[in-house]
């Protein structure tokens, strides 16, 4: 059944407004089924103040008839006067209590006003007046969705399409009900059939791409979003959506180009800000990102995500002072989320404020005691400091915590070697090379401990040699301090000719402040000298 606009064929011109032809009393009386047409005329284009205004004069022209306030009300709902399209659906009702149509448009009216169980209610009354009409079973399907009360959506929708089974719009709305619940194979089907009898609804495809991407089904996602904007260039959803995609399969020039239509179509958009900004980000543009997250900021002040993501652009920009407030503003925000402390810990500890710095991670395990990050960061710190035990402790703690990670046990290897446990060092650099035997890494600071241990029982040049060799394979034989290593390895098994030359290599590579430290390493093996560390593994807990 059409609830839209009817042509009124009425003419009889009772109950004529006085007055309604002042100033016109040369004009002819205005034709009722003359105006119905005007004002449906206006309607179509979209006049809706003009359509209203003949339609009020169709009703000065004849006010008891149910079908003219009907007709205006449907100008108003299109216009969004939600209001006044209720006050005259509900006058079409009073004048005709059998008037299934006006119960119908009343309750999508109100459904659009946020009134759902007013909107029930009336959907409930349409269908005991119209019960082989779909319409509106699936208005109240509809509703109830919105209300999240899916299961009695899914029985109305499933009703509307019993009287109708090709109905787009229930199957539609079902599909939609149906991803709400992640029953998403179900509602891929919904979507099938609805695009099936409406091949250019732009929203069928950006809805069914959202299943598609729950089912892992990527690429076919992909293919339905650009349908979509095939269909509609200018849909901000589409864009929004596949720039989400293109992020996740680590394409962020792709999601750019996507949030940049995105925020162009939509200047308002601050989560489109904030996932450009992080793209930007993970294409090492850290200027771009903060000024994403800035546009991010000052649409959306509190949504804690651009605030702090912002935060990691500037202190990778080395703005510290820039940092630490964004930082301490997430954890405002936030103040059970322990991410704003560890990063605001992480900048102190840079700046060299270790207590803040404690604090901040103390605050992190506080808030998350089994999380054992924040427990490597303020060992870390506590090793700086030279509170060798408290840090020994911390990376314990998170060694228990994460039973699969290398990073904790390297740290507890290089904060046991400081503290003379050459052996237990050595356990725990043996242990993290059992858990990853190809994290160069691992292999990197287990080499060092057996080239240059002051020990004599921990030293082991072949056995350093190859664990060194294996890290520069892995990496190339790029990296500055693994070929240090390998250079002690060699020198500790004697061979200080090829130990010169790695080193030598090692010094190219090598940071200018650090070339004097591996310069003098070198002197020392063409001096025939192996190496030893009296001061413990330069190791970190990454």
């Amino acid at each position: 059944m059409n609830h839209g606009m009817a042509l009124h064929n009425r003419g009889d011109g009772r109950g004529v407004r006085a007055g309604y032809n002042r100033g016109m009393d040369t004009a002819p009386v205005p034709d009722l089924p003359a105006l119905v047409r005007r004002g449906q005329t206006y309607a179509r284009r979209g006049e809706y103040d003009r359509a209203a205004e003949v339609f009020a004069g169709a009703i000065d022209l004849d006010p008891a008839d149910p079908e003219l306030y009907f007709l205006r009300g449907n100008v108003h709902a299109a216009a969004g006067d939600h209001a006044a399209a209720v006050a005259d659906f509900t006058r079409a009702a009073e004048l005709r209590p059998d008037y299934a149509a006006a119960y119908h448009n009343r309750a999508t009216a109100r459904a659009e006003a946020g009134e759902l169980h007013a909107a029930i209610a009336d959907y409930d009354r349409a269908a005991e007046l119209a019960p082989d009409d779909p319409d509106p079973l699936n208005g109240r399907g509809a509703a109830r969705s919105r209300l999240r009360e899916y299961e009695a959506a899914l029985a109305d929708f499933a009703a509307a399409l019993a009287l109708s089974p090709d109905l787009f719009r229930a199957l539609f709305n079902r599909a939609n009900a149906l991803s709400s619940l992640d029953r998403h194979a179900e509602a891929v089907a919904d979507y099938d059939a609805a695009i099936r009898l409406n091949a250019r609804h732009t929203r069928a495809y950006v809805y069914r791409a959202l299943s598609l991407e729950e089912l892992g089904r990527g690429d076919e996602a992909m293919a339905d979003l650009a349908t979509a904007l095939r269909l509609n260039p200018t849909g901000p959803d589409a864009f929004w959506h596949r720039g989400r995609l293109w992020a996740g399969r680590d394409e962020p020039g792709r999601a750019i180009a996507d949030f940049t239509w995105v925020v162009r179509l939509d200047p308002t958009n601050a989560a489109a800000f904030n996932l450009r900004g992080v793209a930007h980000a993970e294409l090492g543009d850290h200027a771009a990102a903060a000024a994403d997250f800035s546009e991010a900021v000052k649409l959306d002040p509190t949504d804690v995500a651009p605030v702090f993501n912002r935060g990691m652009s500037k202190a990778r920009l080395r703005d510290q002072a820039g940092a630490v407030a964004d930082f301490t503003r997430a954890a405002e925000l936030a103040p059970d989320d322990p991410a704003a402390f560890v990063q605001r810990g992480y900048v102190f500890h840079e700046l060299g404020d270790h207590t803040k710095a404690e604090a901040d991670f103390g605050e992190a395990i506080r808030l998350n005691p089994d999380n054992p990050r924040p427990y490597v960061a303020r060992a870390v710190t506590r090793r700086r400091s030279g509170d060798l035990a408290g840090a020994l402790a911390d990376v314990t703690a998170a060694a228990e915590r994460d039973p699969a990670a290398v990073g904790p046990l390297n740290l507890r290897g290089a904060i046991r070697a400081q503290l003379g446990d050459h052996a237990g060092a050595l356990a725990d650099h043996l242990a993290a090379r059992d858990r990853n035997p190809d994290d160069p890494a691992t292999l990197n600071v287990l080499a060092w401990l057996r080239a240059t241990c002051p020990a004599d029982a921990v030293r082991d040049g072949a056995a350093a040699v190859a664990d060194a060799t294996r890290a520069c394979e892995l990496t190339g034989y790029r990296v500055a301090s693994y070929l240090d290593t390998l250079a002690a390895a060699l020198a500790e098994s004697g061979d200080f000719e090829t130990a010169v030359k790695r080193q030598e290599q090692a010094i190219e590579l090598a940071p200018t402040d650090q070339q004097p430290d591996y310069a003098t390493r070198r002197d020392a093996y063409a001096a025939g000298r192996p190496h030893r560390d009296t001061e413990g593994e330069p190791v970190t807990g990454g």
